[in-house]
C-alpha cells in the first residue's frame, strides 16, 4: 500500500517568513484565512521554513517505508525544495498524482485540504496554534494524531466525541548521538534565537550581571539538520526559550545528544522537561540563570543528561515510533 505525507514547498522568502512570525506573535494563525493566506501563494502550499514538525513527518514517511509501505512525501512541486534542510533520504512526488486509496497524512497548517481526501487520512496535529476546525473531522475515514498530553488536551476541547491518539515524535538517535557530559565543550550553551530571543538575551544579561563567566552563549539559526547533529556533539546545554513548542523536538534531541535542556516548558508542549530529573525547568530568565549556576557542577549535568537521554529512548527510531508503522502496516494489509 502506498502512504503519502503531504508536506508545503519550501520557498525562502523573507518576506513570508516575517509575515509568519508576526502572525504567530499576534496569535493570529487559529483564524483560518489569516492560516490560508500564508500556506497559500504562487507555487501553492508554500512555507518559509523547514520547523520541527516538518522534519518529523519526515522521518515518519521513513520509518512507514522501512514497515513496508511506498512511502513518498508529497509537495505541490513533487521537487525536493528543502535540500539540505530535509532528512536525508526522503523521497519525492507530486500531490496532484495521489490516488483514492492511498494512505494521505496532512499536516496541522494546512489541515484544511483533509476534506479533499477519499480514503484514509491522518491530520497530524503537532502545533497548538494550528489546532482548528477547518476540516470534516467527524469522517470516519479521518484520524487524528498528535504528540504529547499537552496537545491531546487542546485536541480533545477542538474535536469534540473524536478520538485523538498521541504518536511518538522520531527521534534520530543515530543522526544525534550519546556523547557523555565530560566530552563536551565545557560552559558551552547553544540556544536557537529564531524561538523566544528576548528570553535568551535577558537570560544572558542577567547571567553576565551576576558575575556568571562559565558558559558561553552561542545562538545557532539556519543550519541543516544534519549539521546541526554535528554541532550537538559539543555544548553542555541547550535553553529552551520558546514560550510555545509543536512537536518540540529540539530538546528531545538535545537529551538524546547527552545535552542539559535548561529553559521553559512551553506551556507543557515540552514534556519530556521534568524538573531535575531530565531537564532544568526554568520559565523566566531569572530562574534560567539559577539554573545555570546550578549546572557549573558537573556532576549535577552528568546526572540530568543521563536521565533526560535515558528518558526520551522510547522515540528513538527502532524504538516506540518504528512499533507504531509495524501496526499500521498489519492493519492496512489485513
Amino acid at each position: 500500500m502506498r502512504a503519502i505525507f503531504f508536506l508545503p514547498d519550501l520557498f525562502l522568502n523573507r518576506w513570508h517568513e516575517r509575515a509568519h512570525s508576526l502572525a504567530y506573535r499576534r496569535k493570529l494563525l487559529k483564524v483560518p484565512q489569516v492560516a490560508r493566506a500564508l500556506a497559500l501563494g504562487d507555487p501553492p502550499h508554500i512555507t518559509g521554513a523547514a520547523h520541527g514538525g516538518t522534519l518529523n513527518i519526515m522521518r515518519h514517511a521513513l520509518l512507514a517505508r522501512d514497515a513496508g509501505f511506498d512511502a513518498w512525501v508529497a509537495t505541490p512541486s513533487g521537487r525536493d525544495t528543502y535540500g539540505v534542510l530535509a532528512i536525508p533520504g526522503t523521497r519525492y512526488m507530486r500531490y496532484a498524482d495521489r490516488k483514492p486509496d492511498d494512505l494521505i497524512m496532512i499536516p496541522d497548517n494546512v489541515s484544511f485540504l483533509t476534506d479533499d481526501v477519499q480514503g484514509p487520512v491522518i491530520v497530524y496535529e503537532q502545533a497548538p496554534h494550528f489546532v482548528r476546525t477547518d476540516f470534516d473531522y467527524r469522517r470516519s475515514n479521518v484520524e487524528i494524531w498528535t504528540d504529547s498530553p499537552f496537545m491531546l488536551d487542546i485536541c480533545q476541547r477542538t474535536f469534540p466525541g473524536k478520538q485523538v491518539d498521541i504518536v511518538p515524535n522520531v527521534v534520530d538517535d543515530r543522526m544525534f548521538p550519546f556523547v557523555p557530559q565530560e566530552r563536551r565543550t565545557k560552559g558551552l550553551l547553544f540556544a536557537f534565537p529564531r524561538k523566544g530571543p528576548e528570553f535568551i538575551d535577558e537570560a544572558e544579561r542577567i547571567y553576565r550581571q551576576r558575575g556568571g563567566s562559565y558558559f558561553h552563549f552561542e545562538r545557532l539559526d539556519g543550519l541543516g539538520i544534519q549539521e546541526l547533529a554535528i554541532r550537538f556533539r559539543e555544548p553542555q546545554v541547550f535553553l529552551a526559550s520558546a514560550e510555545s513548542e509543536g512537536c518540540a523536538l529540539p530538546p528531545q534531541e538535545a537529551m538524546a545528544s547527552g545535552i542539559v535542556v535548561v529553559g521553559r516548558s512551553a506551556k507543557g508542549a515540552n514534556f519530556s522537561m521534568k524538573h531535575r530529573e531530565t531537564a532544568m525547568i526554568a520559565e523566566t530568565p531569572e530562574a534560567a540563570v539559577d539554573a545555570l549556576f546550578e549546572l557549573e557542577d558537573m556532576a549535577l549535568c552528568k546526572k540530568i543528561s543521563e536521565t533526560g537521554y535515558a528518558f526520551i529512548r522510547h522515540c528513538f527510531w527502532f524504538a516506540e515510533p518504528a512499533e507504531l508503522w509495524r501496526k499500521m502496516r498489519a492493519r492496512y494489509s489485513s
